[in-house]
């Protein structure tokens, strides 16, 4: 039996001189994640080469893409503006990332989710992943 699909969605801005820290008192949202250029990855020890600032979807991974995109873009609908400046001067960008171990959803924006994307200027980034492998499926567990 494959592990169930996992799938996520997140706005993200990065930049050399981005400040975590002054880009969440301009918003007035606390970032899902966040580091500075120079801060240590405690991944692999090694030391970030851009700053980052995320929001991510608060929704479970199971969901569709459309369901966390429109979760994400209703969070930035608390300061509108503001994520509209910030996504402007750092090139803000819509991520979505699938791990997908038994099937592929597709992927359709409704016009409402191109017309939200198109609110903040955030470029679209998919990572998908293709996990499965029919070898695990006839495999004894």
């Amino acid at each position: 039996m494959s592990d169930p699909n996992e799938i996520y969605a997140y706005f993200t801005i990065t930049g050399n001189d981005l400040d975590p820290a002054e880009i969440t008192k301009a918003l007035g949202v606390t970032p899902t994640d966040s580091w500075k250029k120079g801060d240590v990855n405690s991944r692999n020890g090694c030391e970030r080469k851009f700053g980052r600032w995320s929001l991510y979807s608060r929704l479970a991974r199971s969901e569709e893409f459309e369901a966390h995109i429109a979760d994400v873009l209703a969070q930035l609908e608390q300061n509108a503006d503001g994520f509209r400046r910030v996504s402007e001067a750092y090139e803000g960008c819509m991520q979505l990332v699938g791990y997908f171990h038994s099937y592929y959803p597709g992927l359709f924006f409704t016009p409402q989710t191109v017309q939200g994307l198109a609110k903040y200027k955030l470029g679209v980034d998919h990572d998908f992943y293709y996990l499965h492998s029919d070898a695990r499926e006839d495999a004894d567990v």
